[in-house]
């Protein structure tokens, strides 16, 4: 996972000493990796105990392995694409959201990718293979990528339950059992509704799936499996725009996995599935 794409994920929850080292890191990405503990303490105004620290928050070992993390990064930035994402504001043209909309996209999902953990993606594909239904729980916008999902596992006759209803997500909740698998979507993991849903589900012993930006929320605490995507600027409505993408890459790459593991099976079922909605093209 990248460390730049973790910091800007996380920045909003830092404190005071872990922002300076957040800036210093940032702003300082091609040198970093060569500095001690103590140098980078005392650049960023800060202490040995503290990079520490913030390197563990960050989900490594500690500083040295946060270097080699921030020197792999080096390495990928000078091989990608370099155009700079700009926020989108009201004195945009039509010409300048044009432009700026797909970067912006294109930005999400490079970073999502950056974030996605191949064991977590693993561990989530085969719990929902073997799992003997699937239950979907978002609202608002989270919840349309949840139906994105229902249709896709549906197409390959995985059993899922999804409504768009709160209510029935809910009721939903209360018939979860111990051989199912539930799958949350929340960008910011505090949606109070979805945590609820989460909440009755996990008392059956269900294996919990969250799929939130990074960090620690109170969604990722009740999951045992974590995927993310990247935090968004929420400047007019581009965060909600890029965070919806973000979130249906990783479902088409959940899917896609799936398929792959299933695929002695699953274009036999796709091709039925073709063929029943085809009729209205005759």
């Amino acid at each position: 996972m990248s460390v730049i794409v973790k910091i800007n994920s996380m920045l909003k929850e830092f404190t005071d000493s872990e922002k300076r080292l957040a800036n210093y890191i940032s702003s300082n990405i091609n040198g970093v990796y060569n500095l001690t503990a103590s140098q980078l303490a005392k650049l960023s105004s800060t202490s040995p105990a503290s990079v520490v620290r913030f390197s563990k928050r960050l989900g490594y070992a500690g500083f040295q392995e946060l270097k080699i993390a921030l020197a792999k990064d080096v390495v990928k930035k000078g091989t990608e694409n370099n155009d700079i994402y700009q926020q989108v504001s009201i004195e945009d043209s039509t010409a300048d959201i044009i432009s700026k909309i797909p970067i912006g996209n294109i930005k999400a999902i490079e970073a999502t990718r950056d974030l996605l953990d191949i064991k977590a993606i693993e561990e989530a594909t085969k719990g929902i293979i073997k799992a003997k239904r699937v239950h979907l729980f978002g609202v608002g916008q989270s919840a349309l990528v949840a139906m994105d999902l229902q249709y896709k596992l549906i197409r390959i006759n995985i059993p899922v339950n999804m409504s768009m209803d709160y209510h029935l997500q809910l009721v939903s909740a209360v018939n979860v059992q111990k051989d199912d698998v539930v799958i949350a979507i929340s960008h910011h993991g505090k949606t109070l509704e979805t945590i609820k849903a989460v909440e009755i589900a996990k008392k059956s012993g269900a294996k919990i799936i969250s799929l939130t930006k990074y960090g620690k929320n109170p969604l990722t605490e009740l999951s045992d499996i974590k995927l993310y995507t990247t935090e968004v600027e929420q400047t007019l409505r581009m965060g909600a725009i890029a965070s919806r993408i973000a979130q249906l890459t990783v479902i088409d790459v959940l899917f896609i996995n799936i398929v792959r593991m299933k695929f002695d099976s699953i274009p036999e079922q796709i091709k039925k599935t073709r063929e029943v909605l085809d009729f209205r093209k005759i």
